[in-house]
């Protein structure tokens, strides 16, 4: 089942630019269940949609930390079978 969820980037490392979106995306897309991740400098939010049969929220979160990022989790829309 596919999930959406949101968050925003919260600590002291910011996503600074291009460059630090491009990364995030990278690192988060190659999890297994990660469909399609989008990351925005600007608004300092990060969007994933993933399959949560095989990838946890939890998850997501450590590999962001792992890459320095601090979040919250802005909105868990609710679930589809798209």
């Amino acid at each position: 089942m596919f999930k959406s969820v949101a968050f925003t980037v919260v600590g002291d490392q910011r996503l600074h630019c291009v460059s630090c979106e491009q990364r995030v995306i990278r690192i988060l897309k190659s999890l297994a269940g990660v469909q399609k991740v989008r990351a925005d400098a600007s608004s300092q939010r990060i969007e994933v949609l993933f399959n949560s049969d095989e990838l946890k929220e939890s998850a997501i979160v450590e590999h962001l930390g792992q890459l320095g990022y601090t979040t919250e989790t802005m909105i868990q829309p609710a679930q589809s079978n798209n």
